[in-house]
């Protein structure tokens, strides 16, 4: 099973230099206290959801390496023939991102990875309801800290297949395996990114993703642990669909203006 696949108690998943978030087009801090525990959403984790959280899935043949390769050329090239429409309609980044990659990740097995011993307890609604907002969050959230600056986009444009390289090979072990990469993101040094994919039905699935060590699957659930704690699920999931809600109208009403 996918859970098996990562050990939640493994050290080193929190990055040092991690920052609480400052503002995300528009919203505050205090907008987004499930999220307190992640790194700021700069371009170069703007750049990794482009790139890296969602990733196709292939035949089993095509080996991982390959897919996300494709994956990003794929992406640069969406972006750029949607450029100017962007412009005019910036929620169109959240639509695009949304058609072209989410429905090829299996959100259930990050969701379950995520909410843990909640998952299990959680009503089938519960679990249907979370999966959903879960992924508006990946990518409403991250995805919007390209459009604070209007430049980001050209910028990861002019990097274009240079955005990812990939190393061969990677750390199989059953139908899993680890792809080792680095990120070049316009500005800044490489970064390392380990991508975590199982093979299911001969396809080649990501459920997680680390970026230098922060893996997106352990912050996500050590962040959501203690607001289940806190609240219960119910209002943990009424509360995440507010906050997606909000960057949406946010998003609509900057492109306006």
């Amino acid at each position: 099973m996918v859970e098996d696949s990562i050990n939640i108690a493994e050290t080193g998943f929190y990055h040092p230099g991690s920052k609480l978030i400052g503002t995300t087009n528009g919203l505050h801090q205090e907008d987004f206290t499930l999220l307190r525990q992640l790194p700021s959403p700069s371009s170069l984790l703007a750049a990794a959801l482009l790139a890296l959280v969602f990733a196709m899935p292939a035949v089993a043949e095509v080996s991982p390496q390959e897919m996300l390769r494709s994956v990003t050329e794929e992406m640069v090239t969406r972006l750029q023939n949607e450029k100017d429409a962007l412009q005019e309609r910036p929620e169109r980044l959240f639509t695009l991102v949304e058609d072209t990659l989410v429905p090829h990740v299996d959100q259930e097995a990050m969701s379950r990875l995520v909410l843990g011993v909640a998952w299990r307890r959680a009503t089938p609604e519960q679990r249907e309801r979370f999966t959903e907002e879960f992924k508006t969050l990946l990518v409403r959230f991250y995805t919007s800290a390209l459009l604070d600056d209007p430049d980001q986009i050209d910028r990861l444009l002019e990097k274009g297949r240079g955005l990812m390289t990939f190393q061969p090979g990677g750390e199989a072990r059953g139908n899993r395996i680890q792809v080792r990469a680095e990120a070049h993101p316009p500005e800044g040094p490489s970064v390392p990114v380990i991508f975590s994919l199982y093979q299911k039905n001969d396809r080649w699935l990501v459920y997680d993703v680390k970026v230098e060590g922060v893996s997106i699957v352990v912050n996500y659930r050590n962040s959501f642990s203690s607001q289940v704690k806190q609240f219960g699920l119910a209002e943990v999931i009424n509360r995440l669909a507010k906050r997606n809600q909000a960057l949406w109208e946010k998003t609509v009403e900057n492109g306006r203006t």
